[in-house]
């Protein structure tokens, strides 16, 4: 059974174990490296500290109760874009992809914004290698507004990135 929540301080270290896994499960996805994440001093701390914000929600899907994917849905807090908000972090773990939790967890975050009657647009970016996630973020709505060239570089290796917007 799925279940779709704002992850509390509670949560932060499942949370953490989970964002480490992604970040070695599928590197070129995150800005953010594994031995970047690795040298955070306090990450517990930090996690926790962001779930109390007012302008960022992490959310998380469960899966018969253990963690299997997060979102971070952060507004914008300056007065001329607070209108926006940005998805990012987006990941699924391998043992829950195809059980329709990617699609479940962006769902509910896009509800949860189309709430906020301070939000208007929903942006995110993807690596355009990832199509599986191109995919579904067509299917919830969202069109790529641009592309990226060089976004982010690994190794020598280069990642593009798709703009996508969703206009609420």
């Amino acid at each position: 059974m799925l279940e779709i929540r704002i992850l509390t301080e509670n949560d932060a270290h499942e949370y953490w174990d989970l964002r480490k896994q992604a970040l070695l499960d599928v590197p070129d996805a995150f800005g953010m490296s594994y031995e970047e994440a690795m040298a955070i001093e306090n990450p517990i701390d930090e996690v926790k500290e962001v779930t109390k914000g007012d302008l960022k929600d992490f959310y998380g899907v469960f899966l018969d109760g253990e963690l299997v994917g997060a979102a971070t849905l952060s507004q914008e807090d300056s007065e001329k874009m607070s209108h926006r908000a940005n998805i990012e972090a987006v990941y699924v773990s391998s043992k829950a992809r195809g059980t329709g939790a990617g699609s479940a967890l962006l769902k509910k975050i896009i509800e949860d914004a189309r709430k906020n009657p301070e939000l208007e647009k929903l942006n995110l970016s993807v690596v355009t290698t990832n199509e599986p996630a191109v995919a579904l973020y067509k299917r919830l709505g969202f069109e790529i507004i641009g592309t990226e060239q060089l976004s982010m570089k690994q190794d020598g290796t280069y990642f593009d990135e798709y703009l996508m917007t969703l206009i609420l």
